[in-house]
């Protein structure tokens, strides 16, 4: 067994499915540098390439194996004739998985240095990840050896890709356990429990067991496999949904900054709380002793389940998730700034273009960022004394809660 496992190792398959899942991890990765804040799950994500990749080169393999007439080669030993099919799916798993282990670890010494909350359960993921390239492996050595079709690689690839990609639109979240592949609707502060990862592991053996069974043409082992792979996939039908998954709490506890105005963050994203400071803390200092005004900020991943944003006027609730850079700092430093600006002042609409110029001058003046509309009196403002600019700036939060169009048309005549 070992010397047909090396040949096909090193002259079969698996060298190219080592390269293709390398490959395609590092584009994964390279697409999404804002997800490495959670490697181990975003890993799941990148499963809809890989397991693509993975069937087409299982499929390739079976071809290969049939336009060499292995098996009427195979017919004339006293070797049983699955057991090269077994090797051959074996080589091309394994080669599989080391080209996407050995991207994931360099990415993962990449951003050590940086990480500030390992998670909880990481490796289950991971596991389970990994599990899924091999019955991958398993899906297209059967369907290569049941089409006999030279392009059946490519053909089963790009299907699998667009059968994984549409289950996960599916709108019954416990049939969508079943495929490996998680999109972006896990939250930060959530996580897959343990129980979940070993059912989906078990899924996915027996799925693989039965895949092989089925492309060795076993009768009695296939009955038996597809039984176990039918018994185990029934879990899923009572399994959590999505939107009821627990949630980390110490993914999402706030980390703090201990100088200047009040600034928080998940501790997921505690690696960029000096970046987040740095461009807000100077706008609430602007805003300090102005009646009304946001005194902190804070993390929407930070909100636990029944919390609402709207039950803290005095904090600015800035959405990070897009914000993390894979090896430290922010992504978007100028629209983090923007964003701090819709999100600090209350918003009316349906105003008349005075009244919404005003919203605008207050805006431009609280974050220095120009504005979609020309010919602001913006400087006006800025020329008055600062204990002036602070009042006319408390009485425009007053005038916006209330919606107050006749106040906030007289505030902009004012300058």
């Amino acid at each position: 067994m070992r010397r047909p496992l090396r040949v096909e190792l090193f002259r079969g398959t698996a060298p190219a499915a080592a390269l293709a899942t390398a490959g395609g991890t590092v584009w994964m990765l390279g697409v999404h540098t804002d997800a490495w804040a959670g490697l181990a799950g975003y890993f799941r994500s990148t499963l809809l390439v890989l397991c693509a990749l993975m069937v087409a080169a299982g499929a390739w393999q079976a071809g290969r194996e049939r336009r060499r007439a292995m098996g009427e080669m195979l017919t004339s030993t006293a070797r049983p004739a699955w057991q090269p099919m077994l090797v051959a799916w074996f080589a091309v798993a394994l080669g599989g998985t080391i080209g996407t282990v050995s991207v994931l670890g360099g990415a993962a010494v990449l951003i050590a240095p940086v990480a500030t909350y390992v998670g909880q359960g990481w490796w289950w993921g991971l596991l389970v990840g990994l599990l899924a390239l091999w019955t991958a492996a398993a899906l297209g050595v059967l369907v290569g050896r049941l089409v006999p079709f030279r392009a059946i690689a490519p053909v089963a690839g790009l299907a699998t890709f667009v059968g994984l990609g549409a289950g996960t639109y599916l709108s019954n979240d416990r049939v969508a356990w079943l495929s490996p592949v998680q999109d972006t609707d896990l939250t930060a502060g959530q996580f897959i429990p343990g129980e979940l990862h070993l059912t989906q592991a078990v899924w996915l053996l027996a799925l693989t067991a039965a895949l092989l069974a089925l492309a060795a043409r076993l009768r009695w082992t296939t009955l038996l496999t597809v039984t176990l792979a039918a018994t185990a996939a029934v879990p899923f039908l009572t399994g959590p949904r999505i939107g009821r998954l627990p949630t980390d709490s110490r993914a999402i506890e706030p980390v703090c900054t201990v100088d200047g105005p009040p600034v928080c963050v998940a501790r997921i994203n505690a690696f960029i709380l000096d970046d987040v400071a740095t461009v807000t803390q100077p706008l609430l200092a602007r805003m300090t002793r102005i009646p009304g005004a946001p005194i902190r900020v804070a993390d929407l991943d930070t909100l636990s389940d029944g919390q609402y944003p709207e039950d803290h006027v005095d904090t600015v609730w800035l959405n990070l998730s897009e914000q993390p850079r894979a090896l430290g700092g922010l992504a978007r430093g100028d629209s983090l700034r923007r964003l701090f600006g819709r999100a600090s002042l209350p918003t009316c609409d349906a105003l008349p273009e005075e009244a919404d110029r005003t919203q605008y001058v207050a805006r431009e003046w609280l974050t220095d960022e120009p504005q979609p509309v020309a010919d602001l009196p913006t400087d006006q403002l800025r020329a008055l004394p600062p204990d002036q600019q602070r009042a006319w700036f408390g009485e425009y939060l007053a005038a916006a809660r209330d919606c107050d169009q006749e106040h906030l048309v007289q505030l902009g005549e004012r300058l």
